[in-house]
């Protein structure tokens, strides 16, 4: 009997601590929130000056003005056909072609300047390189989807980074070296 009992017991135990579970939530539930979200009835006032303060200002900045003579630069339209006039070039540049004669193909490096699906837009793209930095190792490739406009034939990683960095201040900001196989032309 005491087994029974001990089970009544727990029974009844389990029984009150889910209805003493269940009221509490119930209460909580019920409370009213209605003081978290309430304005204040009273606005709070804040006080304006209705005069207005105007500054005088009596500071001169003449004679502290700089003025900056530009002498006029006058130079050969005939030498500004590089972008980078003046710029301290390498005339050991593998990228130069002297003569347009491929003599072999080797593993080397091309920037890739851009990858786009509309062929004009690679067209215009590959002339507006072709002017700005007058070379004629400009290439169009079609790698599907896409039209790839690819600039020189560098056997040194270092000039084409160079020629990567050109690109870049140009506006070329996505432009990258790539490995790819180049041509091999007689000097």
């Amino acid at each position: 009997m005491k087994i029974f009992s001990n089970d009544l017991n727990m029974k009844y135990v389990l029984l009150s601590l889910r209805i003493s579970v269940i009221i509490i939530l119930l209460a909580s539930c019920s409370a009213s929130t209605g003081s978290r979200y309430e304005k204040d009835k009273e606005p709070v006032e804040t006080k304006r000056s209705d005069s207005l303060v105007v500054v005088k200002e009596d500071f001169d900045i003449t004679p502290y003005k700089t003025k900056i003579n530009v002498s006029d630069y006058s130079t050969d339209p005939d030498k500004l056909h590089d972008v980078w006039y003046q710029y301290e070039t390498n005339n050991t540049d593998s990228m130069i072609v002297k003569n347009g004669k491929i003599i072999g193909t080797v593993d080397g490096y091309r920037i890739l300047i851009i990858a786009s699906d509309n062929m004009e837009e690679a067209g215009s793209v590959r002339e507006d390189i072709k002017e700005k930095i007058s070379r004629r190792e400009v290439y169009i490739s079609f790698e599907p989807p896409f039209y790839k406009v690819k600039v020189g034939d560098f056997t040194d990683l270092a000039e084409a980074n160079n020629l990567k960095f050109k690109l870049n201040q140009l506006g070329y900001t996505e432009a990258r070296v790539v490995k790819e196989t180049v041509n091999l032309f007689e000097q």
